[in-house]
């Protein structure tokens, strides 16, 4: 790798680093959020308008979008009946 693009990589590393230097959400904190707001996202909320902070972490944590993702999907086929409720 020549130096000039090192340098370019470098400097697009520490773009992303001070882009989300401000963000307060860690794997911690959004998964404790997940499930309240999976339940409204799959009755037809939208993420941005309830946690904003919630779907800039998911934008970055691909571990976390998944768990989202799949709760979302359970509850909507427990929702169209696709999915029997278990207790």
């Amino acid at each position: 790798m020549s130096v000039q693009h090192q340098e370019q990589l470098r400097k697009i590393i520490q773009s992303i680093v001070i882009a989300h230097q401000d963000e307060q959400m860690d794997c911690e904190t959004c998964s404790g959020q997940l499930e309240c707001l999976a339940e409204k996202v799959a009755g037809g909320a939208n993420l941005r308008d309830l946690l904003p902070e919630v779907e800039a972490h998911l934008v970055c944590c691909a571990d976390c979008a998944e768990e989202f993702q799949a709760l979302v999907c359970i509850l909507r086929a427990e929702q169209s009946g696709l999915l029997k409720h278990i207790e």
